[in-house]
């Protein structure tokens, strides 16, 4: 085998690779979902029902990678790759389990050989009915990419998980790091996580797992971007995300502990209000990096177009840089603001520049979102990726102002020190994780008005070319 056929087995294995990952990740990011909501107890058969719709996701993630394997078909090749997304799912899914090991009786052997063996048997009789199922067109799928955005999406469930902890005043819930209680934070009984919802362990704890999901998966696409892309600047992007996330987890325990300890006694602790705020911004620039990757590493970037020459290039990049950084401004402001509100329970008076700060910076964010998405609309045939982006943008920011007006009316009628009513938990955290989507779309739009446009050529320039 030459040097050109040898590349082209390794990149055909690493799609294979990434193929299985990127369903095996959303299939178990979506079941997490589902456990999350059906641990809200919402009522026994609302419960039960959701669980079972859980394991069903399995299975059809089995049947989705069956149905995308553009190698070949039949039973066994079904077989095989809805076992791949079932041991995929068993190994994140870890965890998990440690929470539901009876420490006076059932043994983690039995636990990690149920899950794998439950997993992998969902997942292959998912792929079985794959394989006999229709098959999807995904030889135009960059799988790399489709991992890429999976991460995303898992990130942007850590930072809806994160404000719902902010909105709760659950962030102290849980006082050690990087333990839980004194126990290891995956072996923190399940029992005591949901014994008392009120108390907001439920929501702190679920949050610092789903911050160790994205941990892995932030290993996972940092070798697959090495391996299965091999441009050396998105290898560099997947090292810089992952050195944030590790940063981004330590910024998570020194905010509730404020030094580096096992203890859990409070006299001996010191939460830190700054460090609560650098890393609500810190999630969500790493949101922004992840979806950053998640374009760089599509087909579509790839594959498409060049640049068109237009005169107003450089006006274009320019509102799309100061759509941005307007969206980060309107994020630190916010999260200061939110953050004093509810760590330090801050009067009013006391926030009201902060509050009005926020307020100046979301009309500029409204004009520059409201430029940006018209120019995205009206960009010519041939670029529909520039008019998704223009469309989303304008249908955000609408639902974005909506929400903080309501966010605004319940935060100011919340009178301090009294419980924090469900229906303001919501709408804030609804607000913040549209935010979140906000920056994401401007991202996206930044990085493609730069990959779609450029400067045209100046008559010297011509000339010389010529």
């Amino acid at each position: 085998m030459n040097q050109q056929d040898q590349t082209e087995h390794s990149l055909t294995v690493s799609a294979a690779v990434a193929r299985a990952l990127a369903i095996g990740f959303g299939a178990t990011a979506l079941m997490w979902v589902l456990s999350y909501i059906a641990m809200l107890q919402p009522g026994g058969f609302i419960g039960d029902a959701i669980f079972g719709i859980t394991v069903l996701v399995l299975m059809f993630g089995g049947l989705t990678a069956a149905m995308a394997d553009v190698d070949g078909r039949g039973m066994t090749r079904g077989l095989r790759r809805g076992v791949e997304v079932g041991i995929v799912s068993a190994c994140i899914n870890l965890l998990l389990v440690g929470s539901l090991i009876d420490a006076q009786g059932t043994s983690s052997l039995t636990w990690f050989i149920g899950l794998f063996g439950a997993s992998i048997i969902l997942g292959g009789v998912g792929g079985a009915i794959g394989s006999v199922m229709p098959s999807l067109e995904a030889r135009r799928v960059n799988w790399v990419g489709v991992l890429a955005a999976v991460c995303t999406a898992i990130t942007f469930l850590m930072i809806i998980s994160g404000g719902i902890v902010t909105g709760f005043e659950a962030g102290l819930a849980v006082p050690d790091w990087p333990n839980s209680y004194g126990h290891n934070m995956l072996l923190y009984p399940l029992s005591e996580m949901v014994a008392d919802l009120d108390s907001g362990i439920f929501y702190e704890h679920a949050h610092r797992l789903t911050g160790m999901f994205v941990g892995w998966v932030s290993i996972v696409l940092c070798i697959m971007l090495w391996w299965g892309d091999r441009r050396m600047s998105l290898g560099v992007l997947g090292t810089v995300i992952l050195l944030m996330v590790i940063g981004q987890g330590v910024l998570g325990g020194l905010r509730v502990t404020g030094t580096f300890t096992l203890t859990d006694n409070p006299e001996l602790l010191s939460p830190s209000t700054a460090l609560g705020i650098v890393h609500g911004v810190l999630g969500q620039l790493l949101l922004g990096c992840f979806a950053f990757a998640a374009a760089l590493a599509s087909w579509t970037w790839l594959r498409g177009p060049a640049p068109r020459p237009i005169d107003a290039a450089g006006p274009a990049r320019f509102i799309a840089w100061a759509l941005l950084i307007a969206l980060v401004l309107q994020l630190v402001v916010g999260a200061i603001y939110r953050h004093l509100a509810s760590d330090l329970e801050f009067e009013p008076s006391r926030t009201t520049h902060i509050l009005m700060a926020h307020i100046a910076l979301a009309v500029l964010v409204a004009l520059l979102a409201i430029v940006n998405g018209m120019r995205g609309l009206m960009m010519e045939e041939g670029q529909p990726v520039m008019r998704r982006i223009g469309l989303g943008l304008l249908v955000l920011v609408v639902l974005q102002l909506g929400l903080g007006v309501g966010a605004l009316l319940l935060v100011l009628k919340h009178q301090p020190g009294a419980p924090v009513p469900p229906l303001e938990v919501v709408v804030t955290s609804m607000h913040q994780a549209n935010g979140a989507l906000l920056l994401v779309v401007a991202v996206l739009m930044t990085a493609w008005t730069h990959r779609l446009t450029t400067a045209p050529a100046s008559r010297g320039q011509s000339h010389v070319a010529a």
